[in-house]
């Protein structure tokens, strides 16, 4: 295992999720006091995943035929422009070119670092992906709390131009003048890697997963924050600590990363996503903060379960076809099927039925996934 690349990226990853993570969080209730419809955020959000769709696979490939690091650094200046836009460009057009960009710079940025880790190693895959991940969700989970926070103290535009500021220095860190390694002449097909993703058995199991675990994205990540300020009435900093609690459980995955490595990673995955639809299920009948957070709580863990043990289980097949990189970065344009088409359609169900019914349809369609999904597995 060579441990000091193994930690860089690691490292690269955690802190870029915490710069991105200081202003996700409260991102639509930034877009709702500039005046957007739930129904426009819905669509501006289904931007991110589109995006995904298309330029994964791409940025996958590419760095499997060149070099991680410079395609990182890629992820990275684009995703500099995404905040720039956020903070400075307030019409629509300006936030849905901010949307695609930060979908292929988080992407990028994530995704790649992910396969450069998994390149470190080269046995204890479960416990050593856990333990990356126990890195990166430290982070991600600090940053919600701390951006709501500052939101709160000063303004809701504070938490973007810190986080730019992090961004610029990890541009400067990674940033070396050297030469672009020449491209292997091999098309770059989206649709091709795609295809070759699911000719795998259970990787076409794991499409299924991610499709239905990502379908939930838009209750999380756009109703969930409005869910607390606007019907809760409660102030920004309250988001944070949603956000917290949620993630908590996910710097407890080196050992499920360990249990995978035991059981079986696809035992853990399947666990996890029905004790994550659980979760989503009982926010139905949230009616405090208190009992929102226990069920964020029940539902990070089983996201925590999944996640490690989803990444090792197709790590491993990405290490046996030498091609981590696509795999990873196929998954996620395939998962992101799940968010786009949800983040059209929660608009139109929040519009009709309210939030908390979404949250309990998202959980409807993850036990759905399951059951789809187990006959790939077992």
């Amino acid at each position: 295992m060579h441990f000091r690349e193994y930690m860089r990226y690691t490292e690269v990853s955690a802190i870029f999720l915490f710069a991105t993570f200081l202003f996700n969080p409260i991102l639509s209730p930034y877009m709702k006091g500039l005046g957007f419809t739930e129904l426009q955020m819905s669509v501006l959000f289904s931007f991110l995943p589109l995006s995904m769709i298309i330029f994964s696979p791409l940025m996958g490939k590419l760095s499997d035929l060149t070099s991680r690091r410079h395609v990182i650094v890629i992820g990275i200046a684009l995703e500099i422009v995404a905040v720039v836009l956020y903070v400075f460009g307030r019409s629509f057009v300006f936030m849905g070119v901010a949307r695609v960009l930060d979908a292929i710079g988080y992407s990028t940025v994530v995704l790649i670092s992910l396969a450069k880790v998994e390149d470190t190693i080269d046995k204890r895959r479960g416990e050593y992906t856990g333990w990356a991940e126990t890195l990166n969700f430290t982070g991600r989970m600090a940053a919600p709390v701390i951006g709501a926070v500052i939101a709160d103290l000063y303004f809701i535009e504070a938490p973007f131009f810190i986080s730019l500021v992090i961004l610029f220095l990890m541009l400067g860190f990674l940033f070396r003048k050297e030469k672009f390694p020449k491209l292997v002449k091999k098309p770059l097909n989206p649709l091709e890697e795609i295809r070759e993703f699911i000719s795998h058995r259970k990787l076409r199991g794991m499409s299924i997963l991610g499709i239905v675990m990502h379908a939930s994205q838009p209750g999380m990540t756009l109703f969930l924050p409005l869910f607390i300020v606007y019907n809760m009435g409660l102030e920004l900093s309250y988001v944070g600590y949603a956000f917290f609690i949620l993630e908590i459980m996910h710097i407890f995955q080196f050992w499920f990363g360990k249990k995978a490595d035991r059981h079986g990673a696809w035992k853990l995955v399947l666990g996890g996503c029905l004790t994550a639809a659980l979760g989503m299920g009982l926010l139905y009948i949230s009616s405090s903060f208190l009992t929102l957070a226990i069920f964020l709580f029940i539902q990070g863990i089983g996201r925590s379960m999944w996640n490690v043990s989803a990444w090792s289980l197709m790590s491993d097949v990405g290490e046996k076809k030498r091609a981590e990189g696509e795999i990873a970065a196929s998954y996620a344009s395939i998962a992101k099927i799940g968010a786009f088409i949800s983040f059209i359609l929660s608009g139109l169900l929040v519009t009709a039925l309210g939030i908390q019914a979404l949250f309990l349809f998202n959980a409807v369609i993850i036990v759905i996934g399951v059951v789809l999904a187990y006959n790939f597995f077992k």
